[in-house]
């Protein structure tokens, strides 16, 4: 009988993370309605509940921060984008720390 409840637990525990995930991705997306050290914070909660919780964020959400300095990336100001012929590229301004993407056909 503790199994089944072990069970429900963790289901409850893994759609409680997706809820916060989605809440705070809601957050990260929207700069005109939360200042920037806010969103940052979001950041820093999203890293932590999808390790702590092993989810993961929305693709879209994914390109948003950088993961080394947990900051929210600003496309054009605090972030550099150059797409190359079979790869995307992305530099954080603020730590200089570089993603590269595959470009899907």
């Amino acid at each position: 009988m503790s199994q089944r409840r072990r069970s429900r637990d963790s289901l409850k525990r893994k759609n409680r993370s997706k809820m916060a995930i989605s809440q705070l991705s809601s957050i990260i997306h929207s700069p005109q309605s939360f200042p920037l050290k806010i969103r940052n914070v979001a950041v820093r909660d999203t890293l932590r509940i999808t390790k702590r919780h092993g989810q993961r964020c929305e693709p879209n959400l994914r390109i948003m921060f950088c993961k080394v300095c947990k900051s929210v990336m600003s496309f054009g100001s605090d972030s550099r984008i150059r797409i190359r012929k079979s790869s995307i590229i992305i530099t954080c301004e603020r730590c200089n720390s570089k993603v590269r993407r595959p470009i899907r056909r």
